[in-house]
């Protein structure tokens, strides 16, 4: 039901698994309102993207070829996700709420030297039109993250486009804008993010003759996770160091 009224919405969806091509498909979400982004990626996985003609996000280089053995031909527009390596900091809480901020630790996307191979490798195999995705910190508290991010992953794009020649027709700026989860954090401004995104492509894309790139994001937890309620029963309360409170519904 959250998914119907996502879709009766406008927007589209981020699948990582066989399940959730399996749900897009069951409520009538298909070809490009479906972004695939999948990690160490089942052979079945891929044929049914291929079958759904979704927007497929290539998280390793070799997976190109796994892909042409197991589900068929490339299709036309093809996306790579891009790991930067490093630490990115921007919006960490000092409560640490903020996960998955040392890219170079993270097993997802390529390096940049990999994302050129594999642009080569698809433009050579009939790929003509291209998108990039990134992901480098998750549930950020920081007006800055996104137009961070969109800086580097622009940048990216321009010098794709200078170097190969290749059509950069979207950039997925994927998630990481984060909500506050106690009281005294303060929530991120949705507009101030906006417009630093817009500074960025203004920047950066329009003088290079890229302005027609689309952007894509994958908000979940910033659309949904202020709209909800756990309800749950204190059980046990215990006192050792810290005070604990534990509860039927997850872990204390």
């Amino acid at each position: 039901y959250i998914l119907k009224i996502m879709q009766d919405l406008g927007n589209g969806l981020d699948c990582s698994s066989y399940t959730e091509l399996l749900m897009a498909k069951r409520l009538g979400f298909s070809g490009h309102d479906i972004m695939f982004s999948s990690n160490d990626t089942p052979a079945q996985d891929f044929a049914l993207a291929k079958e759904m003609n979704v927007l497929v996000n290539f998280d390793d280089i070799g997976h190109i070829a796994f892909f042409e053995k197991r589900a068929g031909s490339l299709p036309e527009t093809v996306c790579c996700r891009y790991n930067q390596g490093g630490v990115f900091t921007l919006g960490k809480s000092k409560e640490g709420f903020q996960v998955m901020d040392t890219p170079g630790e993270s097993k997802f996307g390529m390096t940049r030297e990999q994302i050129f191979s594999s642009f080569q490798i698809l433009q050579k195999k009939g790929v003509k039109h291209f998108g990039l995705h990134a992901f480098l910190a998750s549930n950020t508290l920081s007006n800055d993250y996104y137009p961070a991010l969109a800086r580097i992953i622009f940048q990216l794009a321009v010098d794709l486009h200078r170097q190969l020649g290749v059509h950069i027709a979207f950039v997925n700026l994927s998630g990481g804008v984060g909500i506050p989860y106690l009281p005294e954090q303060q929530a991120n401004d949705i507009h101030a993010i906006g417009e630093g995104v817009h500074a960025a492509y203004d920047e950066i894309l329009v003088p290079a003759g890229m302005g027609d790139v689309a952007i894509y994001t994958e908000m979940g937890r910033f659309m949904m996770g202020p709209y909800g309620c756990l309800v749950t029963k204190a059980i046990h309360e215990k006192q050792i160091y810290k005070d604990y409170i534990g509860v039927d519904a997850t872990s204390p």
